[in-house]
């Protein structure tokens, strides 16, 4: 293959879709953008929610406020006020109360809404409260047979994370990462590949392509990388976005949330192997769109073509991000994956260069087989001069 006619095709191909407007929606406007707004509205949401949740996680239905004393001085101490209500679950429902106590001899039953976070909200106070009461009953009571309480406490038990603070931010973003990289790429490289090949044809641009010197295969791989300069580019765009939204939510007023996501290594090294594990995934997906849209005759068949591919990429990629699934060897050979499980493992810090190697390589595979198959298509005199 040459260079030179290479890189002029793909330099055509780049200056072409910088001057389209719907790519450069989809490609730059749409990343910078999407991601902080959706990350406002969730926080202004979520803070909206809860302080609604905290106003009316208030109030506790009671049948009378004389039944029985201790209870009624439970609820008062868990910060509730208690309301009489003649049918408490009727309450609950028409929102007169949050919760309410229910009591059957010896039995104390919660009732609540479980589809309210205020309803929620009051039951764990109530349960709590009465909780804390039981625990002095059981103790006033070893006091007065002379037995001591510290008899209900032999020992206690402590859960102890031995997982670095890296490891645990690298699992919090690698759960959704290789997802949220996977789904972008493919999505974000699929107007350019639509645009190279059935555009092309929509403009009547192709026959002068086809007819210049350069050869098939290196029209396939100039359009392939300018597709991989896109889908990179909007994958990029988006994860910045989505670094900063997250940065700035208001889930970083949890100092747990804060100390994870302030622990996530992003140094050279780690994004340069997460640069690498996705580029061969990268040149698989525009390999293969650009060979599936050679078949359309416009743009809009293109895009239907397209669209199923985008579905069948998402369950690999969510399976790979699971909480408990591991890379093997052998799971490194199924594409997508292989990257999604990867790109949890590096942000972790517990890749294994066997399975690094064994994942890039069998991508590169799967790359290869993609860009032959788009080479044989465009060689299809039937399938590029069809209309």
């Amino acid at each position: 293959m040459r260079l030179s006619l290479i890189l002029v095709i793909l330099r055509r191909e780049v200056i072409d879709l910088l001057r389209d407007r719907r790519t450069l929606l989809s490609m730059i406007v749409l990343p910078l953008v999407a991601f902080p707004l959706i990350g406002f509205g969730i926080s202004k949401f979520v803070e909206m929610t809860s302080k609604k949740s905290e106003a009316e996680a208030t109030t506790v239905g009671v049948v009378s406020r004389a039944s029985s004393p201790e209870v009624q001085s439970a609820i008062e101490r868990a910060g509730l006020r208690p309301v009489v209500e003649a049918n408490l679950r009727q309450a609950i429902e028409e929102k007169r109360v949050a919760a309410a106590i229910e009591q059957n001899g010896a039995e104390i039953h919660l009732l609540l809404d479980g589809t309210r976070i205020a309803s929620t909200l009051v039951a764990e106070k109530l349960r709590t409260a009465l909780a804390e009461l039981k625990d002095e009953r059981v103790r006033a009571g070893l006091t007065t047979l002379g037995i001591s309480p510290t008899v209900l406490t032999p020992f206690t038990v402590k859960r102890v994370n031995v997982a670095s603070e890296r490891k645990m931010g690298g699992f919090l973003l690698g759960t959704m990462l290789g997802y949220i990289v996977i789904l972008l790429m493919f999505s974000g490289g699929m107007h350019p590949a639509v645009d190279m090949t059935a555009g092309e044809r929509e403009r009547k641009t192709i026959e002068a392509l086809l007819a210049s010197p350069a050869s098939r295969a290196e029209i396939v791989l100039a359009k392939i990388l300018a597709t991989v300069v896109a889908l990179y580019a909007t994958a990029l765009l988006t994860l910045c976005s989505l670094f900063v939204s997250m940065k700035s939510s208001a889930l970083m007023n949890d100092p747990k949330f804060a100390a994870l996501l302030g622990n996530i290594a992003l140094d050279g090294r780690t994004l340069a192997l997460l640069l690498l594990t996705v580029f061969p995934v990268a040149l698989m997906a525009g390999a293969l769109m650009i060979a599936i849209a050679c078949f359309a005759r416009s743009f809009k068949e293109a895009q239907s073509y397209l669209t199923p591919l985008l579905l069948l990429v998402v369950l690999p990629s969510l399976l790979g991000g699971l909480p408990g699934m591991e890379l093997t060897p052998t799971l490194a050979l199924i594409p997508i994956f292989n990257t999604s499980q990867l790109l949890k493992a590096i942000l972790q810090g517990e890749f294994t260069m066997l399975n690094f190697t064994i994942t890039f390589l069998a991508n590169i595979t799967y790359a290869a087989i993609c860009f032959f198959f788009a080479v044989r298509t465009f060689k299809n005199e039937n399938v590029m001069f069809r209309s």
